[in-house]
């Protein structure tokens, strides 16, 4: 709603332009001249009050051009009083004073107004300014500077105070056509008070020119609208708010538009015109001032000439830039990458290049879940870590939406080639600070080697993303291109196409890892791990086409799938007398689906267990994409009685503190640090500290990894709550696993040098498996 205070300014223009009419209509005399000192007066009453009214952030360039209209008020004022009190009309008298006192009074009201704004910036505007004012004086000193200077019949006081005028006027012109053709921000404050110099300026000109046209000099009186209307407009700029605004350059062109040249046009127009109008009048023509103007508007034209050149010059630097960047983050594009690794292949003889593939693991979830400005964020901060890393040895490119290509020449060692590779996935170990959320990112990175992986740059984009798909299975996250990947690593998207045909027939089956308690040697649970016995390729694992199903949305599917057959399992398993939980790994797609919670609900319901039955693991991670929403899926499973834990603690980058305010229960510490807990110091530390600090949150650990007797041995004087690894048990179809449970359960209490406080397995009759590997 509009404020009482913003329709000053209108209620002020309304009541003048009422008192103007009554001016105007009133005759020649005391009482049009007083009311005229009155309206004038009124402009310099509203600047002040505007200015205490709006508090401009330049009130000194607002107090000086008051200060210039009170001159030209306080000159009416003694005008007044000559012409009622005294009856004379002197020229020049005191009153003349005032009045051209105002001119640099309001000439210094624009500058200051405009001087911090305009500082350095825009001398085409300036070019401009000079060129129109120095067409507009020539004019002037035509028709009114010359006559006035050379007329016998004033004395030396007359003459300087006749050209003053025009020479004022001139000043206010300039500065207002550089004001005009500035980029400025054109607020309406800014545009009443360009109007109102525009009239005063006008009404000076015409008032000048009744000295030599009659027409004016009869209706002189009329010229009082001119002056009139801009005291007014003064005073609504002055009260209107946007004069409190402060004064910005936008964007626009600084070189102007069509009005723009068409005004520059017009003022070295009036050369010409100056000399063929004096001609077809049959007057002196002023063939050497024309000729002065002349040359002082070539030069100006020549400097605009070559400031516009070199604007084009810095725009076509911009677009070529352009041309070869990326808009979000400012590296090189992909057209650029191909170019540059196509150059130094060309040879001859091919120069060595190293080509990296660097694709930010889960950026679609991040972009998806904290929005896209979030994620072009994300973008140009990875971009500017990638640069610090590459420094000069190389250039960094953006290839496709999460994704990065690195160009390094000279570089055709595979080993130099994977040291440069785990220095870019180091960098990463620090986290992203987005939107004020802490955002870890992890990196996979392909590597090619041109000429020897590639000859073209075609081939060796091919083979980098070749090594990237392969990268995204491996631990590391690192790999090289090898010729056997093609055949390996190309049947993904066939795969992805195959899976729900898979799952439909039962040929993606469910293994089962046991997990044993360290302190009595009893199994208490299994880890659920998916294999595809697939009909051509025989049996893929998981990281053969997980990640992929990842990508593309399936993995939804694919864990239902996974969840639904283990909870089966585990029912069958409690029908035989082995009371089993059973572990299932989720993925982040999972964290973000809205139905995910009801889906785990259904399972149970579905398969008559408790949900003391089901664990599920995420990693370290997952809850860092969209924190709010893994925390309340996480929160309601919880609530739904699910033991929640998080898989592969130490690969990641969160703490213990950060996990603490998730609801879990358990913690799975990475097979990297488990499994040189005997030999290295470090890794021994870490474990055992880890163990010891979850303790104290409440939370137990279980160790992945166990390849031997003695880590188990290493655990248990940690006291560490549960184990599993190769050293225990493989993982194995559900029809094994109950020998595998008879045998750890009779092995490892004897390892460890215990009993195990719980009765034998029914061993009477074979145990049930919920479905037939093969077959729904």
């Amino acid at each position: 709603m509009t404020s009482p205070g913003s329709r000053v300014w209108l209620w002020y223009l309304g009541l003048g332009v009422l008192a103007m009419s009554v001016e105007l209509a009133l005759p020649g005399g005391l009482t049009r001249d007083l009311l005229y000192v009155a309206l004038g007066a009124s402009a310099v009453v509203a600047t002040l009050v505007g200015v205490r009214m709006h508090r401009p952030c330049r009130p000194l360039a607002w107090y000086l051009m008051a200060a210039g209209v009170a001159a030209w008020v306080l000159g009416d004022v003694l005008w007044t009083v000559f012409d009622h009190v005294l009856d004379v009309d002197p020229f020049p008298s005191a009153a003349d004073g005032f009045y051209l006192a105002g001119y640099p009074l309001l000439a210094a009201g624009l500058f200051y107004l405009s001087r911090r704004a305009l500082a350095g910036r825009n001398l085409a505007a300036v070019v401009d300014a000079l060129i129109v004012g120095t067409g507009l004086t020539l004019v002037l000193w035509v028709v009114f500077i010359q006559p006035t200077w050379t007329d016998a019949a004033g004395d030396l006081l007359t003459r300087l105070v006749g050209i003053a005028y025009p020479v004022g006027d001139v000043v206010l012109i300039t500065q207002l056509v550089h004001m005009g053709a500035s980029t400025l921000v054109r607020t309406k404050a800014l545009r009443l008070l360009g109007w109102a110099f525009l009239l005063v300026l006008a009404a000076d000109l015409l008032f000048q020119a009744t000295a030599y046209v009659p027409v004016i000099e009869t209706n002189a009186l009329w010229l009082d609208a001119g002056w009139i209307t801009a005291y007014l407009l003064w005073g609504a700029a002055a009260l209107h708010p946007s004069m409190g605004a402060r004064m910005e350059v936008s964007g626009a062109d600084r070189h102007g538009g069509t009005n723009r040249m068409l005004l520059l046009a017009l003022a070295v127009l009036l050369l010409p015109l100056t000399l063929l109008t004096e001609n077809a009048l049959g007057l002196p023509e002023h063939i050497v001032e024309v000729g002065v103007a002349a040359v002082i508007i070539v030069g100006l034209v020549a400097l605009r000439t070559i400031g516009l050149v070199r604007r084009l010059r810095e725009q076509a630097a911009d677009l070529e830039m352009l041309a070869d960047t990326d808009f979000v983050t400012g590296v090189e594009n992909p057209r650029r990458v191909s170019e540059r690794v196509a150059g130094l292949l060309a040879g001859p003889p091919p120069v060595p290049v190293a080509l990296l593939a660097v694709s930010l693991d889960r950026f679609a979830e991040i972009n998806e879940t904290l929005g896209a400005r979030s994620g072009d964020e994300i973008l140009r901060a990875v971009a500017r870590r990638l640069e610090e890393v590459v420094g000069d040895r190389g250039t960094v490119g953006r290839v496709t939406g999460g994704a990065f290509g690195i160009v390094v020449p000279r570089l055709s060692a595979e080993a130099e080639a994977d040291r440069f590779a785990g220095e870019i996935r180091a960098a990463f170990a620090t986290p992203f600070a987005v939107a004020e959320v802490t955002v870890s990112v992890d990196v996979t990175i392909g590597i090619a080697l041109g000429p020897a992986d590639g000859a073209s740059a075609e081939e060796l984009h091919q083979r980098v993303d070749t090594a990237l798909s392969a990268a995204a299975e491996r631990p590391e996250r690192i790999a090289r291109y090898a010729q056997r990947m093609d055949a390996a690593w190309t049947h993904a998207p066939q795969l992805m196409a195959e899976l729900e045909q898979a799952l439909a027939a039962g040929d993606v089956v469910v293994h089962y890892q046991p997990q044993v308690e360290v302190l009595t040697g009893r199994v208490l649970g299994v880890e659920a791990l998916v294999r595809w016995q697939h009909p051509v390729h025989g049996t893929i694992p998981p990281v053969a086409f997980v990640p992929a199903a990842e990508r593309t949305g399936l993995i939804r599917l694919l864990t239902l799938y996974v969840l639904d057959r283990s909870l089966a399992q585990c029912a069958a398993w409690r029908e035989d007398g082995i009371n089993l939980t059973v572990a299932v790994n989720l993925s982040v797609r999972n964290l973000l689906d809205p139905g995910f919670v009801a889906a785990v609900r259904g399972a149970l319901g579905r398969h008559h267990l408790p949900a003391s039955c089901l664990e599920l693991e995420i990693t370290e991670t997952m809850s860092m994409v969209d924190p709010v929403r893994s925390l309340e899926v996480l929160t309601d499973l919880d609530r739904l009685g699910v033991a929640l834990s998080v898989d592969d603690y130490g690969t990641g980058h969160s703490s213990l503190a950060y996990l603490q305010r998730l609801p879990l229960r358990r913690l799975k510490i990475d097979r990297s640090f488990v499994m040189g807990v005997v030999d290295d110091v470090a890794s021994a530390a870490i474990v055992r500290s880890t163990i010891e600090l979850a303790r104290h949150l409440g939370l137990s650990v279980v160790a992945e990894g166990v390849e031997d007797d003695a880590t188990l041995l290493a655990l248990a004087e940690m006291r560490c709550f549960a184990a599993q690894g190769f050293g225990l048990a493989r993982p194995a179809p559900a029809e094994q696993i109950p020998g595998l449970v008879a045998g750890i359960e009779a092995r490892v209490p004897t390892v460890l040098g215990i009993g195990v406080p719980q009765p034998p397995l029914p061993r009477d009759r074979p145990a049930r498996t919920a479905v037939r590997p093969g077959g729904p």
